[in-house]
């Protein structure tokens, strides 16, 4: 029956109006992802492989994805060599292998897809986006408890309408990160709850299960350790030793999860070294430490960024960020003992101020914690000022107002959330020939390209890479890009060579034998550790490729004593359109070439003309004006002409030969699928 105490009636609808604004921040962020659906509805023909098949917006999304193929397929079997990651070194360790247990994402996308009938890539179409605004709930309830509600509300609400958020959780985005603020924040609410309750040992106990599932997730076991040793801290504090509650509390949180704990001090140890230090080094540590640091080429991680930039990637409010920030850390310390446990994950998200874009979605939660918090000041010192006197109930209504009015505001600010549309890695003309590899190469292939695709590869040819997304630090990168850049198709073969036959495996052994990288690397080119290897090896070029060959340049021209390499230079002008009658090329950014004074106007700069470089069908023809300047390269295609600009340097590579003018040595290489510019495959000859 409804109530009809007029304190019961408040209350109540008090609730409601809670209640409603939490489901509006849901709401929220689930609209700022799933509004993409429009505009991939009118592409289809490039995001779809077909109409149940959108395609996936983030690289790892690959490598989930195929763990969870080879799950229904039957193929996984944990802690058993995973036999498309890593070639050749998966097969000469024991160390390149299927997870233990299969990872929680792609374990239960598996089954969704079982149990609805529907392909995987539509599973993960839907699957991120809602599990990515699951965190607002923990954390409003955990900050409802201590009075804060419009620090949850708006913590929430900040956290779901991040740019960078909206970025990493967006529609077929298929990564972890859609449930790593959600097991942090359960975990931290009930053990929180666990000093707060009159039943705490099932507040400890549901900590317990959200820490066996967070490692389930997201395999990090640091990043749970810390709460733990908090909550152990916290206890000692303020009993100077451990009762037999607290004793069975601990058991109960330690003993499921001591089978991966174990490993948490050295992670969180690699963790720290990673991101903080050794990001910014040229070269590697230990015995790799004179090849190049490929985490160099990931620019999101290099660069130490100002409150400016940050505040675009959590509230794109300057003012409104400072304050939010300040208000956080204040909100912090006061409740110090009752948030203890949010304090990693508030350093982990000032990490983006040094380090990695990623680290703000941990940083914008905060952000809007704090501005709830100083809503909450706000609001008792108008009371103080003004001598007003409000019942509790009134007190609330005005704040859940406030509120309203205030996540308004950020909402308003978000433009470039809303602004958003998420955009598949591999466009449907590369996927597709990427499954069109399937029958052109053969099953036991292994594929050599840059890294960024090999979990795509994984999943759509079916067929073993060299690196990927997991495993691009290693020297084997470095071999990729200098046989890319070598001028010499047999100095090419012959680094697949080695690779394919040794792998890192090799590499060391050789370096131990007091080879240094560059003795080794030129016994390499020059063939004098060539032997066939027993796997068939093709190189694959994908239309990604010519705006990576900066990076990938730099890293093949590598100077094993300086520790610096020179950059590519392949510049994609397309689209362009010509000017007859001025004797212009007008391309995108503003680029120009002046055919008539032979010049290439770069912004403002201006270059010289040295050669055009015509292929078509009827083969490549050339017209050479100097020695000096740029190459501009006109290539014919069935889809139209495509313009690229290059230097000298990058001209004479094995990339721009084979891949771009498809002119290569029959000696090393047969072409077997050419589809310029999407994707050209070559069987490398070791007869």
């Amino acid at each position: 029956m409804w109530p009809t105490s007029s304190d019961s009636y408040k209350r109540l609808s008090i609730l409601f109006l809670k209640i409603l604004l939490l489901f509006s921040v849901l709401i929220v962020g689930l609209s700022l992802r799933f509004d993409d659906l429009k505009v991939w509805q009118t592409r289809q023909n490039l995001w779809y492989l077909d109409p149940d098949r959108p395609l996936f917006t983030s690289y790892d999304a690959f490598f989930f994805a195929r763990l969870a193929r080879d799950y229904q397929e039957g193929l996984y079997a944990p802690r058993e060599r995973d036999p498309y990651r890593g070639v050749p070194d998966n097969y000469l360790t024991d160390n390149i292998t299927y997870p233990f247990p299969v990872p929680l994402m792609s374990f239960s996308a598996a089954r969704l897809s079982d149990w609805l009938g529907m392909p995987l890539e539509k599973v993960a179409l839907y699957y991120t986006p809602i599990t990515a605004v699951l965190f607002v709930i923990p954390l409003f309830l955990y900050l409802e408890t201590l009075g804060y509600t419009a620090a949850g509300l708006l913590g929430g609400l900040c956290g779901v309408t991040a740019f960078i958020y909206v970025i990493r959780t967006s529609i077929a985005r298929f990564d972890t990160d859609s449930l790593n603020l959600f097991f942090p924040f359960a975990i931290a609410w009930a053990l929180a709850m666990y000093f707060r309750s009159r039943r705490p040992l099932l507040w400890v106990g549901l900590a317990s299960i959200f820490s066996f599932l967070f490692y389930w997730w997201y395999a990090h076991p640091h990043l749970i350790f810390v709460l733990m040793l908090i909550f152990g801290g916290v206890i000692f504090w303020e009993k100077r030793a451990f009762e037999k509650r607290d004793r069975i509390a601990l058991a109960i949180l330690l003993l499921p999860n001591l089978w991966y704990l174990w490993k948490a001090p050295l992670s969180l140890f690699k963790q720290i070294w990673g991101y903080v230090v050794a990001i910014t080094s040229p070269g590697q540590t230990g015995i790799f430490r004179d090849y190049p640091n490929v985490l160099q080429s990931i620019s999101e991680l290099q660069q130490s960024k100002g409150l400016s930039q940050v505040a675009i990637l959590t509230l794109q409010n300057k003012t409104l960020f400072i304050l939010g920030l300040l208000g956080a850390f204040i909100l912090l310390v006061r409740e110090r003992k009752a948030l203890a446990f949010l304090w990693p994950y508030f350093l982990i998200g000032l990490l983006v101020f040094r380090s990695g874009n990623r680290f703000a979605m941990y940083l914008a939660p905060f952000i809007g914690m704090g501005l709830g918090f100083v809503l909450h000041l706000g609001m008792d010192g108008l009371e103080r000022l003004f001598k007003i006197e409000v019942s509790r109930s009134l007190k609330k209504l005005l704040v859940l107002l406030a509120t309203l009015l205030l996540g308004l505001g950020v909402f308003s600010a978000q433009k470039n959330s809303r602004a958003y549309v998420a955009v598949p890695k591999v466009n449907a003309f590369v996927a597709r020939n990427m499954e069109k590899l399937q029958e052109v190469i053969p099953q036991e292939a292994w594929i050599w390209s840059w890294w960024d695709y090999g979990y795509a590869f994984q999943y759509l040819s079916r067929r073993a890479v060299f690196i990927d997304g997991g495993s691009q630090g290693s020297p084997k990168t470095y071999y990729v890009a200098l046989s890319f850049t070598s001028p010499s198709p047999e100095e090419a073969r012959n680094i697949t060579a080695f690779v394919a036959r040794e792998g890192l495996v090799g590499i060391k052994k050789r370096l131990k034998e007091d080879l240094t990288a560059r003795e080794l690397t030129e016994a390499v080119k020059k063939g004098r550790l060539y032997r066939a290897p027993e796997h068939p090896v093709y190189w694959v070029f994908t239309q990604d490729l010519p705006p990576k060959y900066g990076w990938i340049g730099y890293f093949g021209t590598w100077d094993f004593e300086t520790h610096r390499g020179r950059f590519g230079f392949i510049w994609d002008l397309n689209p362009c359109r010509r000017e007859k009658a001025r004797q212009v090329l007008s391309c995108r950014r503003g680029v120009r070439v002046d055919f008539k004074h032979r010049k290439v106007y770069l912004g403002p700069k201006t270059f010289l003309l040295s050669e055009i470089v015509f292929r078509s069908s009827e083969g490549i023809q050339s017209q050479k004006f100097s020695e000096k300047g740029l190459i501009l390269e006109v290539i014919s295609t069935s889809y139209g002409e495509t313009f690229f600009l290059l230097d000298r340097r990058s001209f004479e590579s094995n990339f721009n030969q084979m891949y771009l003018l498809r002119r290569y040595d029959p000696r090393y290489f047969e072409l077997v699928l050419d589809d310029f510019p999407f994707l050209v495959a070559y069987r490398v000859k070791f007869e």
